[in-house]
């Protein structure tokens, strides 16, 4: 410990050598100068030392205390060289430390230091627990959350594209129901009021026979078993507005629209498949959308399978161009398979 030794007094001289004399005398001195001197004059000398020694002794500790003393009041009254903050901080920081959970004061002993470190660490565990925990918690809490929102996102896109999903397809339903509808309603107006309607100018009737002869030398009929003998054109009511192309041919499609005439005639459309595109005409596209006219006379329908709207059917007939309208039909038909 600093005792400010260098603010003491020093011990006079004389003192200090008889202080050394005193502390350093050999025995062996001592004990030749008993042999060679009176016993009295000896016993003088070492009582008289021994009363020397006492005083100096005393003197050196009042001196020392005095030291001391001075050493002490000048530390107070602020003359210390040492820095005066560092026991203030030594005590803040010890008040800091004491203030924490299960802490100590540093100037406590080591054993209630020690005791008061593993408090201090088993709080301090415990703290970290609880704030992991608390963490993990909030953790949970976010993730769960974002699931949540995700779920409620993807269920959310779910439902909507299932929902424009169904929206499109009862759209689209409804728009092939109206269009269906409406091509229906179209087929049904072409297929029953040409009967009533006027024939085609004499020069159209002229072209569209001009066409008809280079056809008939592209595409000849066919035979067959399935094929008629004798006057194809028998039980046609119009066979007089009617011209034959082949007495035999075939042709393959989609049954498309169907009605019962006036004349007893069964009557519908066909769309021919695309081998048998060369059986329509330019006043099939124009008057009946593409589709072949096909019509079963009564006399051949006895027995004979009828059509309905979807059907795909096989036919075989007479393939003939009905003048006054100048479209191309199979006319009269006499067999009908449903493929």
């Amino acid at each position: 410990m600093g005792l400010g030794v260098s603010k003491t007094q020093p011990i006079p001289c004389p003192l200090r050598k008889l202080f050394f004399y005193l502390n350093y005398v050999d025995l062996f001195q001592l004990m030749d100068l008993i042999k060679h001197n009176n016993p009295k004059f000896v016993c003088f000398c070492i009582l008289a030392l021994s009363i020397s020694f006492v005083f100096v002794q005393g003197i050196s500790n009042s001196h020392f205390n005095f030291s001391v003393e001075a050493s002490q009041g000048d530390s107070q009254n602020g003359i210390e060289t040492s820095n005066p903050d560092t026991s203030k901080d030594s005590e803040n920081s010890g008040q800091g430390t004491g203030d924490l959970p299960g802490g100590s004061n540093l100037g406590e002993t080591d054993g209630s230091g020690s005791s008061g470190t593993g408090g201090s660490s088993g709080d301090t565990n415990q703290t970290s627990q609880t704030q992991s925990q608390m963490t993990n918690q909030n953790g949970s809490q976010t993730t769960n959350q974002n699931l949540d929102q995700t779920t409620n996102q993807n269920a959310s896109q779910t439902t909507n594209q299932n929902v424009d999903q169904t929206t499109n397809q009862n759209v689209n339903q409804t728009t092939n129901q109206n269009v269906n509808v409406q091509n229906k309603q179209k087929l049904e107006l072409i297929i029953s009021e040409e009967e009533g309607e006027a024939p085609i100018s004499i020069e159209e009737q002229t072209r569209i026979e001009s066409d008809d002869k280079i056809i008939i030398t592209e595409h000849r009929g066919i035979t067959g078993p399935e094929c008629k003998a004798g006057n194809v054109l028998e039980g046609a009511s119009n066979a007089e507005d009617l011209r034959v192309l082949a007495e035999c041919q075939d042709a393959i499609g989609t049954v498309m629209h169907t009605k019962k005439m006036d004349d007893g005639d069964y009557k519908f459309f066909l769309d021919v498949e695309e081998q048998f595109k060369f059986l329509v005409n330019d006043k099939n596209n124009e008057k009946t959308d593409g589709f072949l006219v096909v019509e079963i006379v009564p006399p051949h329908q006895d027995g004979m399978y009828l059509p309905k709207d979807g059907d795909r059917v096989h036919v075989w007939g007479a393939w003939v161009t009905d003048k006054p309208k100048g479209w191309h039909e199979i006319h009269p038909t006499w067999k009908v398979v449903n493929e």
